[in-house]
């Protein structure tokens, strides 16, 4: 197969439709993630695109596409909430960093190196986090602060939106998706802005309190100046409330009951927002703090007011149902129209035909507003260390994830094999881009790997063109991606992160080796309960566990008879003999007669250490010189000690001690 960046003439063809299903499956993907992990959406598309012209054309598993991933969703979203968009591009850009490092030091088969019930279990956790936090996004809900809330407030939600949706005048319906469009954009920015003033005001605090938040001594102004360089972004939300509030006092809704609920709302929030503007010119950190805080909470009260939950359960259901019965129905050459598009199609038409007052993508006209380019002053006001840690953790489960995808897309054709650590440097090559220009950050992804499989294509120019086709719809149709609704999005999310919770894995586990399930399920458990790394480090931990055990494994089996008046015995080593087995080997060698007929049976040992081996060696020359005989095959010894020293051939060869 040819695998140049430019196929043959025969299979560009195949190419060219293989590029436009896979671009029809990463598309909604790449919105749906990018809103998953807090980010704009543009910052999905972008990565896609990357994925696609960059890493498909250098990847070292040529039919593996490259983008946005679920399974990154809860670390980028956890960065992002922590350190801002800003930081977030410099962790991407370190982990790509420390991709293409091991790339180059040809370290791409040791990330494939961690026991399947972790990644699986990992995976699962993932699936977990997404699927509880996606389910209120469905709703036009925000996520809760963490999964134990969002399952906790899964039956708050399940009710909020089981009603049937209220039938207002279009009109009405109209007014109300072009407030909730504003509101929903207004509330994004005033908690963007919250989360950099209360970097501010840990950075200013840094050293003088473990819990500046509830420090009660005040600062002086001079302490508090440098928030003031915020004060223009918080101008703009008043401005942007204001212009808010006089719509609404313009429009339909303004005679009704609601309507006067939702002015008295504005009002609130309004007063709110210019008591968080005037504490930025010099308050307390408490002050500080709270006021944006309780801007933040009121302008999401008045686009909660606003919502209509039934709609969006309504709409993010179609999308659910849609995606799963299509599995079923799709026949033949059916298959290859994507389940999630024919989800949106079908969603995004049934809301615009009813006008349904739900939230809709929000895609900038240039996708280079989507980006957040890291500069100094982003690196001196950064955590280097915290930011160190993710750009680890990011790298590690990234890397693992895209090579995993590589080794299950080689089981999906026979064409050529991947290169891990071409593949690794490709990855790197991608994120180090992704990280400078603050976009999400990219794996080989399954899904769209598999149908560009399925789907026929034969080389790298069908992950290429993908790239291109959606930097073109990005740019040239970014009207019609607004029309989507962000609850059929979340419902795409949903049935992905459904997918990604392994039962059959978890299944076959149980079946073959209950230690392997334990490992899956506490995994998941800790990574849903605490958080993606804790998770991991847990699992490998109780891999090494699992591992130590498997090698301290030693069945010692002691047969004793009489022959001719003299005893004869039998001792059969089974398992692993090393130095944590040693004692065990010891007290059955110390029951063996002294002149004893010793008959030692290694054939179903696996492997023996010198420890063990000095052991033997010693006691029979002892056995040897009280008249006992000893019967032990010394080469096939010889061979399971050499197992674990084939890379030192300069080891000498064991001998017979008794001579």
């Amino acid at each position: 197969m040819n695998t140049n960046p430019l196929p043959a003439k025969r299979t560009w063809q195949a190419d060219f439709l293989a590029s436009l299903v896979v671009f029809l499956v990463a598309l909604p993907l790449c919105m749906g993630i990018a809103l998953a992990s807090g980010a704009p959406v543009a910052a999905g598309l972008v990565t896609g695109i990357v994925g696609g012209l960059v890493v498909g054309t250098i990847a070292g598993s040529p039919l593996q596409v490259s983008g946005p991933a679920a399974g990154l969703t809860v670390i980028c979203a956890d960065v992002i909430r922590q350190h801002g968009m800003g930081a977030f591009g410099l962790v991407i850009l370190f982990a790509g960093a420390l991709q293409l490092v091991a790339g180059i030091c040809r370290l791409g088969q040791w990330f494939r190196a961690v026991s399947p019930a972790v990644i699986h279990g990992m995976l699962s956790g993932i699936g977990v986090l997404i699927l509880c936090g996606q389910i209120h996004v469905l709703i036009d809900e925000r996520p809760k602060e963490n999964a134990v809330k969002n399952i906790l407030a899964f039956p708050e939600s399940v009710l909020m939106a089981s009603g049937l949706p209220e039938w207002e005048p279009e009109d009405v319906r109209t007014v109300k998706i072009d407030l909730l469009r504003r509101l929903n954009a207004l509330s994004n920015e005033q908690r963007s802005l919250k989360g950099d003033v209360d970097r501010a005001l840990l950075r200013t605090m840094a050293g003088r309190s473990s819990d500046p938040f509830a420090a009660e001594s005040e600062l002086t102004a001079p302490d508090l100046s440098g928030l003031k360089e915020f004060v223009p972004a918080q101008q703009k939300v008043i401005e942007n409330l204001r212009s808010i509030g006089e719509s609404l006092r313009l429009s339909p809704l303004a005679s009704s009951a609601q309507g006067q609920k939702l002015l008295d709302i504005t009002a609130a929030a309004e007063s709110a927002v210019d008591l968080a503007a005037s504490r930025l010119n010099g308050s307390s950190v408490r002050d500080v703090a709270r006021s944006q805080k309780a801007a933040a909470d009121s302008i999401n009260a008045l686009a909660g007011a606003l919502k209509s939950h039934e709609w969006a359960g309504k709409i993010g259901l179609i999308a659910v149902v849609v995606i799963f019965a299509w599995q079923f129905l799709a026949r033949g050459k059916l298959k290859l129209l994507p389940a999630p598009l024919l989800a949106i199609i079908i969603s995004t038409s049934v809301a615009i035909l009813l006008h349904a007052p739900v939230l809709y993508v929000d895609v900038p006209n240039n996708l280079f507003s989507g980006m957040t380019f890291p500069n100094k002053e982003t690196i001196l006001q950064s955590d280097l260390k915290a930011v160190a840690i993710a750009a680890m953790v990011l790298a590690i489960v990234a890397s693992a994830e895209t090579l995993l995808c590589a080794t299950a897309v080689d089981q999906m054709h026979r064409g050529a094999r991947t290169r891990y650590d071409k593949e690794l440097r490709a990855q790197g090559v991608g994120n180090i881009l992704c990280g400078f220009m603050g976009v999400l950050p990219m794996t080989g992804v399954i899904v769209r790997s598999a149908a560009n499989v399925q789907a026929g294509g034969t080389t790298r120019l069908s992950a290429i063109l993908h790239g291109g086709w959606l930097l073109l719809f990005s740019v040239a149709l970014a009207p019609v991606l607004r029309l989507i609704p962000t609850a059929a999005l979340a419902g795409i999310l949903v049935y992905t992160g459904f997918r990604l919770i392994d039962f059959k894995g978890f299944i076959h586990l149980w079946k073959e080796n209950r230690f392997e399930a334990a490992i899956f399920v506490i995994t998941l458990v800790v990574i849903v309960v605490d958080d993606l790394l804790t998770g991991v480090v847990t699992g490998i931990v109780l891999s090494a566990i699992k591992l130590l055990i498997r090698f301290s494994s030693l069945e010692l089996e002691l047969d004793v008879k009489e022959v001719e008046g003299h005893p004869d015995v039998r001792l059969i080593l089974r398992g692993a003999a090393t130095f944590l087995r040693l004692p065990l080997l010891a007290a059955r060698l110390e029951k063996i007669p002294a002149g004893a007929h010793l008959h030692v049976d290694v054939s179903e040992l696996d492997y023996i250490d010198r420890a063990c081996l000095e052991l033997l060696q010693n006691w029979a020359r002892q056995h040897a010189s009280s008249g006992g005989q000893l019967t032990l095959d010394w080469e096939t010894l010889n061979s399971h000690f050499q197992r674990g020293r084939r890379r030192t051939p300069q080891a000498a060869p064991l001998v017979d001690p008794t001579g």
